[in-house]
């Protein structure tokens, strides 16, 4: 029978013997007044047990993305609890719980929330503070204490526990366990009791006492405790290796083998004798004052961080083991073979070469300002600290590949900086016409005279902007306005134009080419006369003709950005003195340099290179002026003035691609149909076909 039941039934019983009193001594009614008053305060209990307490409710938290004064005020009401904040309340959350949850429970909920924005809730009975993690630890917070880690329950509520030490020394602990804690807790050690005092998460003290209770043994006090942040290893498997292995040397006798059993696996790896070898020698130098310290490994998951408690003359080599534990295991040396398809390979292998100098050397200065290193922390490499060390690069031109020697996680990182030097070069196709233009003095020559100045007949201007070249020497450069055969046929009304040369010529982006019209001759750069009075003369030879060299740079906004540097070398029929009987032709040279931006397919000249030339000739009247001496009445003399304009028009073409070449190719092959004289230049078709290798780049 339940309870209330019980109560009830009580209650009955006891009305009825008031009752039977009353009826017993019906002439005493106030004695009747009185047994009923006492059954009703009896009474009393059992309605205040219809009213659940606090602890015994429940309630269902259900917020998506709220404010957290919100979820708060809800348990406030729902809890009977009364908030209190000095912080801000903005910081939006979600919490889903679709069970019932007990008050205690809601506040270890709303704590784990609060954690993440360092704050956490204090409760006091009814009162429930929200204060920053920093402020909770002096305020009134439960306090227990013990070295058993099961007596902790792990939350996120913030506690302050007393871990009594029974063998290492609470300060040295406080040392070496404080990289452990967060920025907000605070370890402390009190040496007259030898225990350290924490304040932090119920987790966080939960950790720490498993950390202690593992490294706290009978021999610790003469044992080093040193803390080891792992990067790359895992921090459960490295502690459980180092107890295994101890566990297993310690297991056996060792007083016929006083070497570190640690310190014979480090001989062995390094090409030393073996661990059998090792014990018939002496003890190398290691102390054997502490060959019965237990050596213990804890691990801590949260920081990946391994708590070590060892003799001193054996943490060093432990430490040493750890780091080549935690090493990258991606930092292995390997052979990798690039195959470039459009590169070079010896440019890539400077370009690299070049860029990891740099990066070491910067690097080097980087660590020459940050050269500290925290105490107990493992020496490990960083993820992203070893782009510029081991790395090593050779080319191979006959396969045009790169041999690179370095870690695969290096190469993983250069191989897309591989991938985008190699890319597809733009190539820049550029249509070359030299030609003379050769007007008479019937045509009025001013100081400023260039076919580059006029109009054509109809009176369009043939020619646009023009571009200063670094020296001028004579030379003027110019946009051209129109269709090139327009002009061409414009320049014929004008004067008598010769088409000197027409050459194409394929380079790649931001590399020279040159074009030669002209020939090879002979220089005498040398003479000397022998004993026997032989005069032996230096031979060199130099092109001479129209030299034109063109440096396109294409740029994103598709434009082509040329460096022209155009040369012009003539005899001059004059010759020198070098020795005797040694003449040496004189040569005239003008060459200018110049950079101009035009357009993909837009067509510019160079000119202004003019050459005067007087024919004198006799005009007379048939016959009569045939006459001796007489004739002279019939007959003028007449200088005749001829002025010849080299004119050079270059149009570069861009092709990004190999069917942008081969599309380029097929328009130009339709064009060569409007020569006048085919039979006159050079074959169109032969340029046509020999466009997929550069003609002369440099």
């Amino acid at each position: 029978m339940h309870k209330k039941e019980k109560t009830k039934s009580y209650r009955n019983n006891l009305l009825a013997a008031s009752c039977h009193a009353a009826q017993g001594l019906c002439f005493n009614r106030l004695a009747a007044l009185i047994l009923l008053l006492l059954s009703v305060l009896v009474s009393l209990p059992a309605a205040a047990q219809d009213t659940p307490s606090l602890t015994d409710k429940q309630i269902i938290l259900n917020f998506r993305d709220v404010p957290l004064g919100d979820v708060l005020d809800y348990l406030s009401e729902q809890a009977g609890l009364i908030v209190v904040s000095d912080v801000a309340m903005d910081t939006r959350v979600t919490i889903i719980s679709k069970n019932p949850l007990s008050i205690d429970e809601a506040v270890s909920l709303i704590d784990t929330v609060l954690k993440d924005s360092y704050l956490a809730a204090v409760r006091t009975q009814r009162t429930l503070r929200i204060v920053s993690i920093e402020q909770a630890r002096y305020m009134n917070l439960p306090v227990s204490s013990g070295s058993d880690p099961a007596a902790v329950v792990g939350g996120d509520n913030v506690i302050t526990h007393i871990i009594p030490i029974r063998y290492a020394n609470a300060v040295n602990l406080r040392e070496d366990l404080s990289s452990l804690l967060p920025d907000y807790a605070v370890l402390s050690a009190n040496e007259a009791s030898n225990s350290l005092i924490i304040t932090d998460t119920s987790a966080n003290v939960k950790r720490l006492i498993e950390i202690v209770r593992a490294v706290d043994t009978q021999m610790s006090s003469v044992a080093d405790v040193r803390v080891f942040h792992l990067v790359y290893a895992d921090a459960e498997d490295t502690a459980d290796l180092v107890n295994r292995v101890f566990e297993q040397e310690q297991a056996r006798s060792t007083n016929r083998d006083s070497t570190n059993p640690f310190q014979r696996m480090m001989n062995f790896g390094r090409g030393g004798s073996s661990p059998r070898d090792s014990s018939r020698g002496s003890n190398g130098g290691q102390s054997t004052g502490n060959t019965n310290v237990r050596i213990t490994a804890a691990a801590d998951r949260s920081s990946n961080s391994v708590v070590i408690s060892a003799p001193n003359d054996t943490m060093d080599v432990i430490a040493e083991i750890i780091k080549e534990l935690d090493s990258n295991p991606e930092s292995e040396q390997m052979i990798f073979v690039y195959t470039l398809k459009n590169a070079q390979a010896p440019n890539i292998k400077k370009v690299l070469n070049n860029l990891f100098e740099e990066l070491k050397d910067l690097k080097n200065q980087a660590s020459g300002r940050n050269n500290n290193v925290g105490r107990g922390s493992s020496s490990s490499r960083s993820a992203g600290s070893d782009l510029s060390e081991d790395f090593y690069v050779e080319a191979d031109a006959d396969t045009n590949s790169l041999l690179i020697m370095t870690s695969q996680k290096n190469y993983a990182k250069i191989e897309p900086v591989l991938d985008e030097l190699d890319k597809i070069v733009p190539q820049v196709l550029i249509k070359v016409l030299i030609a003379e233009v050769t007007t008479s003095d019937g045509l009025d020559l001013g100081t400023e005279f260039s076919v580059l100045n006029m109009r054509s007949s109809g009176g369009e201007t043939l020619f646009g902007t023009e571009f200063l070249p670094d020296n001028m020497n004579g030379f003027m450069t110019r946009t051209l306005e129109g269709d090139l055969d327009f002009t061409i046929r414009a320049l014929q009304e004008i004067g008598d134009l010769n088409v000197l040369s027409r050459p194409y010529i394929l380079t790649s982006n931001n590399q020279k080419a040159t074009i030669t019209v002209g020939q090879e001759v002979p220089f005498v750069t040398d003479t000397r006369v022998t004993e026997t009075g032989q005069t032996i003369n230096s031979i060199s030879y130099e092109d001479i003709g129209i030299i034109l060299e063109v440096t396109p740079t294409i740029n994103n906004e598709s434009l082509v950005i040329m460096d022209v540097k155009p040369e012009i070398s003539t005899m001059t029929g004059e010759t020198v003195l070098i020795s005797d009987n040694v003449e040496a032709a004189v040569y005239a040279k003008r060459s200018t340099n110049s950079r101009v931006a035009v357009a993909n397919g837009q067509t510019i000249v160079i000119g202004g290179l003019m050459q005067d030339k007087d024919t004198d000739t006799i005009e007379k009247v048939p016959l009569l002026g045939d006459i001796p001496l007489l004739g002279l009445l019939f007959q003028r003399n007449r200088t005749k003035t001829e002025k010849t304009e080299l004119l050079i028009f270059l149009t570069p073409l861009v092709a990004q691609s190999g069917e942008d070449l081969e599309n380029i190719s097929n328009q130009e092959s339709s064009r060569s149909k409007i020569l006048n004289d085919p039979q006159k230049y050079p074959s169109l078709q032969e340029h046509m076909n020999n466009m997929q290798s550069p003609v002369e780049t440099h």
